[in-house]
């Protein structure tokens, strides 16, 4: 059983990676990296330079030595879609 998982953090500077694992006293640091991002490439939390992200997150990745293939993402609500679906009245 796999209890390790990646949690990566992009932000405007740099490209975050911490590997996590539950252990029974608690969670343990497994591995982790810093990877910067070159200037512009994300511009008020939209990603503009895609190549340059991509190649930090591999690096990032590279770097740490991280064995789980699992990960944890978060999308900020104002980046998230949602579509309300409205039930049909009944007949």
């Amino acid at each position: 059983k796999n209890t390790s998982l990646l949690g990566i953090d992009i932000s405007t500077s740099a490209v975050k990676l911490l590997e996590l694992s539950m252990t029974s006293k608690g969670f343990r640091v497994e591995s982790y990296a810093v990877e910067p991002l070159p200037q512009n490439a994300v511009v008020e939390k939209n990603i503009v330079d895609h190549e340059a992200v991509t190649f930090a997150v591999a690096a990032a990745l590279k770097k740490s030595g991280a064995k789980t293939k699992q990960a944890s993402i978060a999308v900020p609500a104002s980046a998230a879609i949602s579509i309300l679906v409205k039930a049909a009245p009944a007949t």
